[in-house]
């Protein structure tokens, strides 16, 4: 088995903070999030139910961005709020996939990868706030160590890691972005990760993903959360972008 390898930066925040301009979004509300009021009204977390029968997710409006979780999944999604066309509200991930739409009436159509036609869903009691809980250290190093050898195996190649240990409450959010490259470099086509040789997570103001077809830089605002990182997707097209 190819195994990658990892070099562990002990650092604080700022000694590794990446130059950071926009975010990794290119014409939706993500890129607009450092030119928004800092002060939001604050909504609940609330428990959704779909009307088909077939799960329910978590929409947290505590955060900024929003952030929604579907009952066993294994990606928190961030979610930016525009206007919809003929009225309402639509969120929409980093890549302009619309998620989910409430209407001037106030009802709510849900859109997963299983029902891209939407499907109705309600809001069925109060949720858990999506926090990650702290790791430390080690957790991150052992984090790491599934990141590399999982791209190894994609690339067929042996690829290394270059990160930042933080505080407990800051490094969920790193091991987290690796969770995000990992599901995103196996999703992208062979040729896309064929010459990745380094994997650069660090702190930013804002979350980034750009490879140059060796290096594939992650920029997380661990201050946000699970909003502090690109989707899953968007780096799955950042490699496709750059290593095609």
């Amino acid at each position: 088995m190819i195994r990658g390898l990892l070099a562990l930066l002990v650092a604080c925040a700022g000694a590794w903070a990446l130059t950071t301009s926009d975010g990794a979004g290119h014409s939706n509300p993500f890129r607009q999030l450092l030119g928004q009021p800092s002060q939001e009204r604050v909504e609940a977390s609330v428990w959704f139910e779909r009307a088909d029968g077939r799960g329910r997710f978590i929409l947290d409006r505590t955060s900024r961005p929003a952030l929604l979780w579907e009952e066993g999944a294994v990606e928190v999604l961030a979610l930016y709020q525009a206007p919809a066309a003929g009225g309402g509200e639509i969120w929409l991930t980093d890549t302009d996939r619309t998620v989910l739409r409430q209407s001037n009436l106030g009802g709510w159509t849900y859109f997963p990868e299983d029902r891209r036609d939407g499907v109705i869903v309600e809001p069925v009691g109060r949720a858990r706030t999506l926090v990650a809980a702290p790791a430390g250290a080690d957790d991150l190093q052992d984090a790491a160590r599934e990141m590399v050898n999982r791209l190894s195996r994609s690339a067929r190649q042996e690829v290394s890691a270059q990160l930042t240990s933080l505080t407990p409450d800051q490094n969920p959010y790193i091991i987290d972005a690796m969770v995000m490259v990992s599901i995103g470099a196996e999703a992208a086509s062979r040729r896309a990760v064929r010459d990745l040789e380094v994997v650069r997570i660090g702190v930013g103001e804002a979350p980034r993903a750009r490879f140059d077809g060796r290096v594939l830089d992650i920029s997380v605002a661990t201050h946000r959360g699970y909003g502090g990182r690109p989707s899953s997707d968007y780096i799955r097209r950042e490699l496709e972008r750059g290593g095609g």
